[in-house]
């Protein structure tokens, strides 16, 4: 009987087997607690029929009114896009064109990938270029911030009730199933019913000698010996490397350019609400304080933790992480794994300022009676966000455990104990 295929943590690079678990269950690193794998029962039918189903919708969100504001005799409609289009109008193109990659152009270049995938997949075979596909579609993944957009849809139209009569349209009914179907698709997507149909197999723990060096590729999970001679995956083509390259430069660069952009995106506005002709510029904590003035708490505080509070805590969080695998700290790496891995998923929800300029400029044109204006303090903020969201992007996880694993090999050296910690069958198992 073949051994089980093995499987690495994407976060401390240990190694496991693949074994068998119960349908709905999840296989997760004994080490730092982040997930191996899933058993889905028939994931690709389901994610391809989801993906499929968002497709639909998506056409359908983009091509009918999103939004409609009636006041004064006036009716005023946009759609997803006008939030850019606006930006644009206003001279803030490079805005505009954040807004219109996040909300629209990404997340339709990964549902069209991935049903190129899984289309030939459901009938036993993988298209031309499959592996340059997966690879376009892990990566911009993280920047398809359809939530985002959404919770900023949601905030400008508690923003407008005073100003104006908001209707939704039926692009709003469409992108909200839209959303429901794309995260339901990804959540049920197994990489693995793509990788079975790959003539490249994944390697056994048979396939091993103990003690031997191995590298994974962290676009497919493919594992490989690093006694081999190939520079790419042979299976997804992307470059394999034991550490992402000058990790911890990058981030360092990353988040200081942050910090730069983030002191005049708090200073300058990010957009002037005039009505009657009369207004001033708000910055983002001016904006708040009225939000507050206004009765609006809870807007307020949603506002305050994604515009302020989030940023100043990833940043400090990522100046953290650096500095404590700078200093070769063993102290607590699987916390530290945890700290990393909540600040790449929470970092992006501040980009719902963003769209909540870009959707209330779009929106809100009504000439003398009210307008909304783009501040240039928003396109810093952007800015910002941004650079905290690559910062955690060329963060590697795996550099937390480099020096607790050299202290385990030694101590187990000095007590006599034979290290061996490339291989391990045992997989927690959570039901």
């Amino acid at each position: 009987m073949s051994s089980p295929p093995l499987v690495a943590c994407h976060e401390c690079d240990a190694i496991y087997e693949r074994n068998p678990i119960a349908s709905g269950a999840k296989a997760s690193c004994t080490r730092c607690d982040s997930e191996l794998y899933r058993e889905i029962n028939s994931s690709l039918d389901k994610s391809l029929a989801l993906y499929c189903t968002t497709f639909v919708l998506m056409l359908v969100a983009y091509s009918y009114p999103f939004l409609i504001m009636k006041t004064a005799g006036i009716t005023e409609e946009n759609q997803v896009f006008s939030g850019a289009w606006a930006l644009y109008e206003f001279g803030m193109g490079e805005l505009g064109l954040v807004v219109l990659m996040t909300s629209i152009v990404f997340p339709l270049i990964v549902v069209v990938g991935m049903m190129y995938l899984l289309l030939p997949a459901r009938f036993g075979n993988l298209p031309l270029g499959h592996g340059l596909v997966f690879r376009i579609v892990r990566a911009i993944e993280p920047w398809s911030l359809l939530g985002v957009f959404m919770l900023g849809t949601l905030i400008s139209v508690v923003k407008l009730q005073k100003l104006a009569t908001i209707t939704p349209g039926l692009g709003i009914f469409a992108f909200v199933g839209m959303l429901i179907s794309y995260t339901a698709a990804r959540i049920y997507f197994d990489p693995q019913v793509l990788w079975r149909l790959s003539k490249v197999k994944q390697l056994s723990s048979s396939d091993i000698e103990p003690n031997t060096s191995c590298i994974s590729c962290h676009s497919c999970g493919l594992i490989r010996t690093s006694e081999e001679d190939f520079v790419d995956c042979p299976r997804c083509g992307a470059a394999m490397h034991h550490r992402l390259i000058d990790s911890l430069q990058r981030t360092t660069a990353f988040v200081m350019s942050a910090i730069v952009f983030l002191i005049p995106a708090n200073i300058f506005p990010v957009m002037t609400v005039k009505t009657l002709g009369r207004g001033s510029p708000d910055t983002i904590i001016s904006g708040v304080i009225k939000l507050m003035d206004g009765g609006l708490w809870g807007l307020a505080l949603i506002v305050l933790v994604a515009s302020v509070v989030v940023p100043f805590l990833k940043i400090v969080a990522l100046c953290y992480l650096l500095l404590s695998v700078h200093r070769q700290s063993t102290w607590r790496p699987e916390d530290r794994t945890r700290l990393f891995r909540i600040t790449e998923v929470v970092g992006a929800w501040s980009m719902v300022d963003v769209f909540l300029v870009g959707l209330l400029a779009g929106l809100v044109k009504l000439g003398l009676v009210a307008t909304i204006e783009p501040g240039i303090g928003a396109t810093f903020f952007a800015g910002a966000v941004i650079l905290t969201m690559l910062a955690a992007h060329s963060f590697d996880p795996r550099l937390i455990w480099d020096r607790a694993q050299q202290t385990t090999d030694r101590s187990q050296s000095d007590s006599g104990v034979k290290a061996d910690n490339k291989h391990s069958s045992h997989i927690q198992v959570v039901n």
